[in-house]
């Protein structure tokens, strides 16, 4: 099917004409290729074609690195694709609209080609970005990745995933401008409590939120947020206190993952809150769910549709 797929894009006529897909804007043969299936493949084949497809896939505004889809290729020879198609794209002065790069890390000359490909990506902005080093191996020749400063700088950014990852160092200090991000999710990614309250209060737009095992937190506590909606949070070490007091939250979702024990909880003031979903063991922490119970319990009766699903190991 995707060979078919392929030889469609540029079937040419009895009479040698190239087929009309060529001669469509560029913008909607980039959406007509989104469409493929395995995309990073079809687009390596497709730009040796003529210089017409090298153009088209040379501007194709999704860059798609993940290291498991390219098995043909040896890991050197991956990195220097990935630092091939970014600069090539990148010298365009296109903002990207998708960036997804996931892969270890387990060179020093692995790291400067990543480091190099975010610097000139993040110039140029990019709309939804994921970074998922989570397969690090922890090699003594390579030191966990830090994200670029000039990662904070992205305006236009919309949707943010980072596993793996260390926050840019100047996060604290210099001022945030995601003022259009509307999801953002961090896996295995160290963080305390000023920071998730920085990191709300500095994106306006936030709808989406997922904290997934990630280290140096004690307290969630997000007041006043008026576009948050679905919040996920997903926890290996103990929790002592989640608050919650946004106007639209209706989604939350909390995994004890290694059955810490439930912690205090506090959404009572979240009006259209409509599913709750707890996993893990209450009865390590019965005080902490107590609390939980008896700030959502009035709630409940006020709001008919409150959809409580408690899962214990």
């Amino acid at each position: 099917m995707e060979e078919h797929q392929s030889s469609c894009l540029t079937e040419t006529s009895e009479t040698g004409e190239m087929d009309r897909i060529s001669h469509l804007p560029d913008s909607i043969v980039h959406h007509i290729l989104s469409f493929l299936k395995t995309l990073d493949k079809e687009l390596v084949r497709m730009s040796v074609l003529s210089k017409t497809w090298f153009h088209l896939t040379a501007s194709f505004p999704v860059l798609d690195f993940r290291i498991h889809n390219f098995t043909h290729l040896s890991r050197k020879s991956f990195f220097k694709y990935v630092d091939y198609t970014t600069s090539r794209f990148c010298h365009q002065n296109l903002v990207a609209h998708t960036f997804k790069l996931v892969t270890n890390l387990l060179e020093p000359a692995e790291l400067d080609i990543v480091n190099g490909c975010l610097q000139l990506l993040f110039q140029n902005g990019v709309r939804k970005l994921e970074i998922d080093f989570s397969d690090y191996t922890n090699s003594p020749y390579v030191p966990k990745y830090c994200l670029p400063n000039t990662l904070l700088s992205i305006s236009a950014l919309r949707s943010l995933i980072i596993y793996g990852c260390d926050l840019p160092s100047s996060l604290m200090v210099d001022t945030i401008k995601f003022k259009s991000l509307v999801y953002l999710e961090l896996k295995r990614v160290r963080i305390d409590d000023e920071v998730i309250n920085y990191i709300t209060t500095s994106c306006p737009l936030l709808q989406g939120l997922r904290i997934k095992s990630c280290p140096g937190f004690k307290r969630f506590c997000v007041h006043g947020h008026q576009h948050l909606r679905r919040v996920s949070i997903y926890y290996h070490t103990p929790i002592e206190r989640i608050d919650i007091a946004t106007p639209n939250l209706y989604y939350l979702s909390i995994m004890d993952i290694n059955g810490r024990g439930a912690p205090r909880m506090n959404v009572a003031s979240c009006k259209k809150l409509t599913t709750v979903v707890y996993f893990g063991n209450p009865l390590l922490n019965s005080n902490g769910f107590s609390d939980f119970l008896s700030n959502v319990g009035p709630f409940s009766r006020r709001i008919t549709n409150l959809n409580l699903v408690i899962q214990t190991y």
